[in-house]
């Protein structure tokens, strides 16, 4: 095994570990506030006075949550955003699970040949949105312009022959067929 293969499986592993430390002091923030919404309310109500917040979640933080979680949940009392926590979790969840389950297969279609530079900032774009990629580029010059982008099961369809196709719908327009 090289030791750029060994970096990668350390990195990877100290990853790995911190992500669920990191979720599982997420989660347990969360249920105690299910538990206990008196202490929400409180939490939702002090905002005004930063050092009862931050006591309050101390308290409902394991007694070693990282610096990063404490940080992140001072910040959604500060902000009033306490109420997207579970749904900040589950969406942490899903982004461990897409990640554990490899690159999301995209393919894109254009009626002519990307640049390297509309590659590189479309592939930038959907990796914000997706993480890992394996993409599949496809010309079809039937599409006339545009994009047709298929991430996973989601299909974006942005070709100029689908628009025209819409606006020959919307104008009760038939075509010969």
């Amino acid at each position: 095994m090289s030791s750029r293969d060994r970096v990668s499986d350390y990195a990877e592993a100290f990853y790995a570990a911190a992500w669920e430390r990191w979720l599982a002091a997420l989660q347990s923030a969360a249920s105690q506030l299910a538990e206990h919404p008196e202490l929400r309310t409180r939490l939702e109500g002090s905002r005004s006075d930063f050092g009862q917040s931050q006591a309050l979640v101390d308290n409902i933080l394991p007694a070693d949550a990282d610096r990063p979680v404490r940080n992140l949940l001072y910040m959604l009392v500060q902000r009033g955003d306490l109420a997207l926590l579970e749904g900040l979790n589950e969406a942490l969840r899903a982004r461990v699970r897409q990640k554990e389950a490899g690159p999301t297969e995209v393919e894109i279609v254009s009626a002519v040949p990307l640049t390297d530079e509309e590659r590189q900032t479309l592939v930038a774009r959907l990796e914000e949105q997706h993480g890992a990629l394996a993409i599949r580029y496809r010309v079809d010059p039937q599409i006339l312009g545009g994009l047709i982008v298929r991430v996973g099961d989601e299909l974006i369809d942005n070709s100029v022959a689908s628009r025209l196709a819409a606006m020959r719908q919307a104008l009760g327009i038939r075509t010969a067929g």
